[in-house]
């Protein structure tokens, strides 16, 4: 088949296959620290501290398991979703809930003969210490502001600037959102 390389021992998909096969099957919440180890082992950036209570779908070319780049301190909920067609960077602290995907890749609308039309792709970014509630889908492009929070079922197809709090439509300002709160 042209276009394809054989595959190697050390292929990065290889590893990935190995390691979902060996820990992918263990329950939610059940040795967290092992899935975890068993990722970065199979060559995925991964900080030493960042746990997934589940194994993760990652979908992705042989080498696009590349472009995810996740930091230290970061918790990964049940049913995280990775898209990998471009570039996912997630810096340190981020906390992620329950079914979150983090998409990089969508398309151009197209006529009524063929409404995805296109491909595109672009990088997604969160920055440390945000914190994305169940559901969320991050589109593709996105960048995530310095400890944002984003509520539950929330799609991102903005940009969410740093301590903003983003409820439905609705974007709040973390430092307003706290003084009203507080009198």
């Amino acid at each position: 088949m042209r276009g394809l390389r054989p595959w190697s021992p050390n292929s990065l998909q290889l590893r990935f296959l190995a390691a979902e096969s060996l820990v992918g099957r263990l329950p939610p919440f059940v040795a967290n620290r092992v899935r975890s180890r068993a990722l970065r082992g199979a060559g995925l950036t991964i900080g030493p501290r960042t746990v997934f209570w589940d194994f993760p779908t990652i979908l992705a070319t042989r080498e696009g398991l590349a472009r995810l780049h996740i930091g230290d301190c970061c918790g990964f909920n049940t049913g995280a979703f990775f898209d990998l067609e471009a570039e996912l960077f997630i810096d340190d602290h981020v906390s992620v809930g329950h079914d979150v995907m983090f998409l990089t890749r969508t398309f151009e609308p197209g006529d009524q003969h063929r409404r995805a039309a296109t491909p595109r792709s672009a990088p997604v970014r969160i920055h440390k210490g945000a914190w994305l509630g169940a559901r969320v889908t991050v589109m593709p492009g996105v960048t995530i502001g310095e400890g944002a929070v984003i509520g539950a079922s929330v799609v991102v197809e903005k940009d969410v600037p740093a301590n903003t709090l983003v409820m439905g439509s609705q974007r709040i300002s973390l430092a307003k959102w706290r003084t009203s709160t507080s009198t």
